[in-house]
């Protein structure tokens, strides 16, 4: 595991350079760029604000094991230590990002009569690098780990970072109990997506929009295999919450796609 100043490191890297590939391509398809590094100032925030009120409707299993339900974190919410203004306790989801940062950026591209499918189209190519960066930090922590695995490329997970049943450490032993690397296949993923839409961007598309559309179908779509390896997520009843969010937005993304003529 990594202290958190090189994880947050990691993480404003990502966010960095997520941002500096959007105003880029913005250059090149006649948008302002300034405009990126301005609307910061609103996604940011909203997209942290999102992110933390994800984790407090949906905090993961070992949040709920330790009493901390979105009830209590609800109740407690200006406890300092662990409630839900406490962002330093830990605890964001990227899925709210992705929604306070797109409420922010249509907000923004509204108020500046900006066309906002244009725009979308390239947020999501520089989400798509920037979320490939962040995992490396995910995987630095010892996080967004999956359930044991004999394959040669799983990873040793140290005991701080072990929850649920893999916290018994007798009958999965540190030394030699190897986990699915998630936060790998998800870097992979993004990797991938990042430049499948970046050529599509290149050849140009049908509709603007188009492409944040396919980013949904596509990310949420491995994100719903991905999610049912992973340990520690969170839980509606008995039903991975994640797989059930990541099915209706690939569903939605696809027949979004259809009705625009973009599957045909």
């Amino acid at each position: 595991m990594i202290g958190q100043p090189l994880y947050g490191a990691i993480i404003v890297a990502a966010v960095w350079l997520g941002m500096e590939v959007t105003a880029r391509l913005a250059k090149r398809r006649g948008l302002p760029p300034e405009l990126v590094w301005r609307a910061m100032l609103w996604l940011a925030p909203c997209a942290l604000i999102g992110a933390r009120l994800w984790f407090i409707l949906l905090p993961p299993q070992s949040v709920v094991a330790l009493g901390r339900t979105t009830e209590w974190l609800i109740a407690n919410f200006f406890e300092l230590n662990q409630g839900g203004v406490a962002l330093w306790s830990g605890g964001l989801g990227i899925f709210g990002a992705i929604i306070g940062g797109g409420v922010a950026l249509w907000w923004y591209a509204r108020r500046h009569k900006q066309p906002l499918g244009a725009w979308l189209d390239v947020a999501v190519i520089g989400l798509a690098v920037g979320q490939t960066l962040g995992r490396v930090a995910n995987g630095l922590n010892g996080e967004h780990y999956g359930v044991p695995t004999d394959l040669p490329f799983g990873v040793l997970i140290a005991e701080a970072a072990r929850v649920g049943i893999y916290s018994d450490l007798a009958h999965f032993p540190p030394e030699t109990t190897r986990f699915h690397p998630v936060w790998l296949y998800e870097m992979l993923l993004t990797g991938a997506l990042a430049f499948g839409l970046w050529r599509a961007w290149r050849r140009g598309v049908r509709r603007e929009g188009d492409l944040a559309l396919w980013y949904l179908l596509i990310y949420c779509g491995g994100r719903f295999f991905l999610d049912g390896l992973k340990v520690n997520v969170p839980h509606i009843g008995e039903a991975n919450a994640m797989q059930i969010v990541c099915g209706l937005c690939t569903a939605g993304a696809a027949l979004w796609l259809a009705r625009r003529g973009a599957l045909s």
